[in-house]
């Protein structure tokens, strides 16, 4: 493609007008509910129950569908993570292939946190073909709606879905959008028209088509229920779609289409409040968008205990790796050290369970917190104890560990964790280090009950002694 373009310029007018309307509506729908109990109760109560059957779909996605990989379908998953490369999308999402009952589609999403795409079956089919450029549009087509945050976007302006509509003209703002910038990073526009003319036609006769007739023939149809058809989808119309690619490479010097007014709309029923401060926020829609995004992030960087999923991912595979370069650069890159997996591992837990005096030292440096617990309230020191790790045990110790630190819901200690284990080294350096042999747990045993229960003879004696020389 000819065309270099900044990626702001990828973006449809449309999306960015029908944005600002939607966020000044969604402004006001949300003070609406502020001042309203009943209705904000209702409101809740809706979204719970759309995300909970949202989740149960995605679920059945996750369990049935074929989940792309080095593994599985590596040529076409090779070629996605080549296009988020290209997108600068950091992490690639999960690809998911379903069968489609002969249908062509595909679509982005998004489940707990983790950013899907779902191929249909015949769809990828193309991978068995010399269509492949028109496998790489689609795709590439839902990774823009990743990049652009559509997603997330929508959930904020959700008081500005509800209306008729506004929401279908945000989503067809959208779709443009993503042909544009599927068509520029593929930089393959034919692949991107006839990919288009594909989902239209199906893809064993989608080459035979004339396109300008196709074009000719829809812009010929003329009523008010073809109007209506297209502004209550939210998708355009894909030989709008074909002729927007065209329009935006230069391929064509005169649209097949008129374009119609920005105002259209409005006779739907849109108040005129609402159409007075949107010529303001389309003004500033950079600006509102840039908020908007802020607010996204924030609100993802709660959701995500500070960091994403995706990040905790990659910093325990170096740390499992014993991979010091790649850690330092996760931590230069501003990767909290203490991001915390699934399961409320931190990096430093990893560290301790495999005796990596170097990465501790590492983590210890980058001003990890030594007391933190997982999620079944195991600190680091109590990680290390449990595999006899005396110098990792050591190393805690020396930059501060509390060797009494203790599990809140039961009061294990790492003592406790030592004896449990038939680790006597770690026990001699925790008691050593301060260890109260008279804690107690939550069932009023000690440290030398529990030594004694798994038979650990030597590690009861030496437990004892340290009880008897203790007031």
């Amino acid at each position: 493609m000819e065309k270099d373009l900044a990626p702001k310029y990828l973006i449809h007018k449309d999306e960015k007008l029908y944005f600002a309307f939607a966020v000044i509506v969604s402004i006001i729908g949300y003070l609406f509910l502020i001042v309203s109990i009943v209705g904000f109760i209702v409101w809740l109560g809706f979204a719970i129950l759309s995300m909970f059957l949202y989740g149960l779909m995605m679920a059945q996605i996750r369990v049935n569908g074929i989940r792309l990989s080095d593994k599985q379908f590596p040529e076409v998953f090779e070629k996605v993570r080549e296009l988020c490369e290209r997108m600068e999308i950091r992490v690639v999402p999960d690809i998911y292939v379903i069968e489609s009952g002969g249908a062509l589609n595909a679509f982005a999403s998004r489940f707990f946190r983790k950013n899907m795409v779902v191929l249909y079956s015949d769809v990828f089919d193309l991978i068995n073909s010399a269509d492949d450029g028109e496998l790489s549009f689609i795709i590439a087509h839902e990774l823009a709606h990743i990049k652009r945050n559509h997603i997330s976007k929508q959930l904020f302006i959700l008081p500005a879905m509800w209306i008729p509509f506004l929401s279908e003209a945000y989503s067809r703002g959208c779709e443009y959008t993503c042909d544009r910038m599927a068509a520029y990073y593929t930089n393959n526009a034919e692949a991107s028209m006839n990919g288009l003319t594909m989902l239209g036609i199906g893809k064993s006769l989608f080459k035979k088509v004339n396109r300008r007739e196709y074009l000719l023939q829809s812009s010929q149809e003329k009523g008010f229920f073809p109007w209506l058809a297209e502004k209550i989808s939210t998708h355009p119309p894909l030989p709008k779609r074909i002729d927007e690619i065209q329009m935006f490479v230069g391929d064509s010097s005169s649209s097949a289409f008129r374009r119609t007014s920005r105002a259209m709309w409005l006779v739907v029923g849109i108040v005129l409040v609402i159409f007075t401060f949107a010529g303001i926020g389309f003004l500033y829609s950079d600006e509102i968008e840039e908020a908007v995004n802020s607010i996204v992030l924030d609100a993802n960087s709660i959701t995500n205990d500070v960091s994403s999923d995706e990040d905790s991912t990659i910093m325990v595979q170096a740390v499992a790796e014993g991979d010091i370069a790649k850690v330092k650069e996760q931590l230069e890159s501003g990767i909290d050290p203490d991001i915390q997996d699934a399961d409320g591992w931190t990096p430093l837990m990893w560290a301790a369970q495999d005796n990596n005096v170097d990465l501790i030292q590492l983590f210890i440096e980058a001003g990890a917190d030594l007391e933190l617990q997982d999620y079944y309230e195991e600190t680091a020191l109590m990680k290390a104890a449990s595999q006899d790790h005396v110098e990792a045990i050591a190393l805690l110790i020396e930059a501060g560990a509390d060797p009494n630190m203790a599990s809140e819901s039961y009061g294990w200690t790492p003592l406790m964790t030592a004896a449990t284990s038939g680790n006597l080294e770690a026990a001699r350096m925790l008691l050593e280090a301060g260890a109260n042999p008279k804690s107690k747990d939550g069932d009023n045993f000690t440290a030398f009950l529990h030594a004694k229960k798994e038979g650990y003879k030597e590690i009861a004696d030496l437990i004892k002694q340290y009880e008897d020389n203790v007031n």
